[in-house]
């Protein structure tokens, strides 16, 4: 709750920073307020590892396109420094002067050696419906807005369902998911905006593919960020690790498996 007799400004914090080592990063923060962006007058960044010295301490920041931002150097993650490791725990600190007010935000954020980042582009939507730029409306001529918020939904649900998200190193395997939740939302929008019940049944029938493609997510991750998989023979969901090499029990449902061998999808 905003303090009272203060305005309550809208920080958007949609997923978790995770930053990269080996360079630098930019990070921002962005404000609103009735509708329109806010420009802070002043503020810095500090960014805490896992322990309590900050590794960037009350750095100046800089407004561009709308948002705050800072450029974290890449000397900052470097984890041959003491307390400098990588995995979740990090937090971001942003001390933004608005109207003469310090407003102070958090982010949470981590460091990963290759974090991931989404695969379903516009072209994989114009495979399933190739007329599909047809209908997304005048002045649109892309689906970048429903594939960023059909990716975040993703992330969020991820993490809040107890899916590392750091050291994923699979990221294909959110590719179903993903294209089923981002049609969703654009025939939702399509369908909303022309007042056609067709395009609204397409809607609800990509989001019902799209629960039953995450419940079958199972990736692999590399923990200790060498660069490769932990267990190469192995597959993790949220219900348990399933083998690449033997099945836990018989199933019609079979799949191509890595490197030849094939694994069970629950």
């Amino acid at each position: 709750m905003p303090i009272s007799g203060e305005k309550s400004y809208s920080v958007r914090v949609t997923v978790p920073d995770v930053l990269q080592s080996g360079r630098d990063n930019v990070v921002a923060l962005e404000i609103q307020h009735e509708g329109e962006t806010v420009h802070p007058s002043s503020g810095t960044f500090t960014l805490f590892a896992q322990g309590s010295t900050p590794v960037v301490d009350a750095a100046a920041t800089t407004f561009h396109a709308g948002r705050v931002q800072y450029t974290v150097p890449s000397s900052a993650l470097d984890t041959s420094a003491a307390g400098v490791e990588y995995g979740d725990g990090w937090l971001e600190e942003w001390a933004l002067t608005i109207s003469g007010v310090v407003y102070t935000w958090t982010r949470p954020a981590a460091l990963a050696k290759r974090p991931i980042s989404p695969s379903v582009t516009d072209t994989d939507l114009l495979a399933e419906y190739p007329d599909l730029a047809n209908y997304w409306g005048s002045g649109r001529t892309n689906a970048q807005t429903f594939i960023d918020s059909a990716w975040n939904d993703i992330v969020r649900r991820w993490l809040r369902e107890g899916g590392a998200w750091w050291p994923i190193a699979s990221p294909y395997v959110f590719f179903e998911a993903h294209r089923e939740l981002t049609l969703s939302k654009l025939w939702r929008y399509i369908g909303k905006s022309d007042g056609n019940e067709v395009f609204v049944d397409l809607s609800t029938k990509h989001q019902a593919e799209y629960a039953r493609q995450f419940q079958a997510i199972a990736t692999q991750y590399d923990r200790d960020q060498d660069g490769r998989v932990d267990d190469p023979d192995s597959l993790e969901s949220r219900h348990g690790v399933i083998s690449v090499n033997t099945p836990i029990r018989y199933s019609p449902r079979w799949y191509g498996g890595l490197r030849g061998r094939r694994f069970l999808i629950r």
